[in-house]
């Protein structure tokens, strides 16, 4: 046994000397916020490409005389029709005679109130669910992405994965803006969610950069910006109102990852864990560099370094009973979060007022609740607040229904308050999951509890033709299930801002043992 492996040192310990907020840090921080801020506007972009379009039945005999849309004659179509089905016509004269009011039949042509939406130029009248499952295939494309993201991460690094994904999402989704068919936009928007989404890798190569005293204080920036990139979505939605146009605003800036080859490091704990001490020692020389602090070469030589097979890594986490109980709890967190927050986003129709300047008001509100998220589990560890942000949420969206329409800013507040709790419960949930999981298998956990989570993101879209049978039934089903989901908080164990595990015997006893004991543990046996 030699006296290095006895005085092993955990990358924590490094960090911590390296500071918190110092000049690289908020470098990186920066490159790191921008996936943030682009995945605030593709991750809803069907929200307004896809938006609702009213449309009517076109009467061949009576379109002559009807000069607007909102004024066709009362006597062609049935009132309940929703722009279906008309009266058969009896005659080619526009009259309350020419038509048999006991027989009708489908419509076959339309008119549309936006003639270039989404809608109208793929002719989806009547066809609701085409409109709705635009967000469903980039929920499914998501979910199908994050299955190999987070293993490609983990294999190739955080940094190459950030900017292959990132490049996608420029290549798939500007090309979205060019589809001359339904078929072929729903397939670029399958590719551009599977293949563009960089959120993940950058998430934890962002938990990966600080010690854990500030792990929690970044998270702050990272969702400010994903705030900001909502509220240009709205704003550009609101200027460029052709969605063609539109689409092209909000993934060009995408291409931008492409200079991230050249300014962005790696993760150097990603690197200590595949093995590269050498490559991890430079880039941590760099760091204290640009830091304008001494590091003590005696700390570098003996830090940790985990050689894990690749291929071996996921397994090994799964053979352990502990960590497979706790994937099982943050499948159902996720798939909660995702049904709840994407439910509210695209429901956000339903609110009287403005279309843009609501969403622009619920992207804002995503900035104190990430800021009281960050205060409140520095000060409440994990366990307690996400229990009680699951149970709030669910108690607010159950409420919403009581709420009299007519009091406008009442109804509209309880809403804003939904999606202020759930944003504060998702980002815990976030911050949770990457957590309770060992440095060689983070970001695959990570990613695939996000994977299979999205299958609340794809039902999500389709929560609106539920209004259909009942206009509250939306907001009471994200209440149940986020009341269920709380309740499971129960059978993980509390966190602080602790070192990161390692290791699986790390991931076991977190939240039970320091993890520099355990790291002695092993190099003693």
């Amino acid at each position: 046994m030699t006296s290095t492996e006895v005085e092993s040192v955990h990358l924590d310990v490094v960090l911590e000397k390296l500071g918190g907020f110092s000049r690289y840090n908020i470098q990186a921080m920066l490159l790191i916020s921008f996936a943030f801020f682009n995945n605030g506007m593709h991750c809803i972009n069907y929200v307004m490409v896809a938006e609702e379009t009213p449309y009517r039945c076109k009467i061949e005999q009576c379109e002559p005389q009807i000069k607007v849309f909102d004024s066709p004659y009362n006597f062609t179509t049935p009132h309940s029709s929703r722009g279906c089905y008309k009266y058969t016509s009896v005659s080619e004269e526009c009259s309350p005679f020419s038509f048999n009011s006991s027989s009708v039949e489908p419509c076959n042509e339309w008119i549309y109130k936006k003639k270039d939406s989404f809608v109208a130029e793929f002719n989806l009248a009547c066809q609701d669910w085409k409109r709705t499952f635009v967000g469903t295939i980039h929920s499914i494309g998501l979910m199908c992405g994050l299955f190999f993201q987070g293993l490609l991460s983990d294999k190739i690094g955080r940094k190459a994965a950030i900017i292959i994904a990132g490049l996608s999402a420029a290549l798939f989704g500007i090309s979205k803006s060019f589809a001359t068919t339904y078929l072929s936009y729903i397939v670029l928007e399958w590719f551009e969610a599977t293949f563009g989404e960089n959120c993940s890798p950058a998430f934890i190569l962002g938990v990966e950069l600080v010690h854990g005293d500030y792990r929690l204080h970044q998270q702050i920036f990272f969702c400010v910006m994903a705030a900001l990139g909502g509220v240009l979505f709205a704003l550009a939605a609101y200027i460029v109102p052709y969605w063609r146009d539109f689409v092209q605003v909000i993934y060009a800036p995408s291409l931008l990852f492409i200079l991230y080859y050249f300014i962005m490091d790696e993760s150097v704990r990603w690197l200590l864990s595949k093995g590269k001490k050498e490559q991890a020692m430079k880039l941590l020389l760099k760091i204290a560099r640009i830091n304008k602090t001494n590091l003590d070469e005696k700390l570098l030589v003996n830090i940790r370094c985990e050689d894990n097979g690749a291929n071996s890594a996921l397994w090994a986490t799964f053979k352990s009973k502990i960590v497979l109980k706790r994937f099982l709890t943050c499948l159902i967190w996720w798939m909660s979060c995702t049904f709840i927050s994407f439910g509210l986003v695209v429901n956000i129709d339903s609110l009287a007022g403005n279309k843009y300047l609501n969403f622009g008001i619920m992207s804002l509100s995503d900035i104190p609740a990430s800021i009281a998220m960050v205060f409140i589990l520095k000060r409440f560890k994990r366990k307690k607040p996400l229990l009680i942000s699951f149970l709030t949420a669910g108690l607010v969206c159950l409420i919403h229904p009581l709420v009299p329409r007519e009091y406008l800013w009442l109804s509209t507040g309880v809403y804003f308050l939904g999606r202020f709790v759930s944003t504060f419960t998702f980002g815990t949930v976030y911050i949770y999951t990457s957590e309770l999981f060992p440095t060689y298998s983070r970001n695959s956990m990570h990613a695939l509890c996000s994977a299979i989570g999205r299958i609340g993101s794809i039902l999500a879209p389709m929560t609106p033709l539920l209004t259909q049978y009942m206009e509250s039934l939306p907001t009471i089903l994200f209440g149940s299930i986020s009341i269920a989901a709380g309740l499971t908080t129960l059978l993980v164990p509390d966190l602080d801002n602790e070192p990161l595990p390692d290791n699986v015997l790390e991931a076991e006893n977190i939240g039970s043992c320091p993890l520099t004991t355990l790291s002695h543990k092993d190099n003693k046996e």
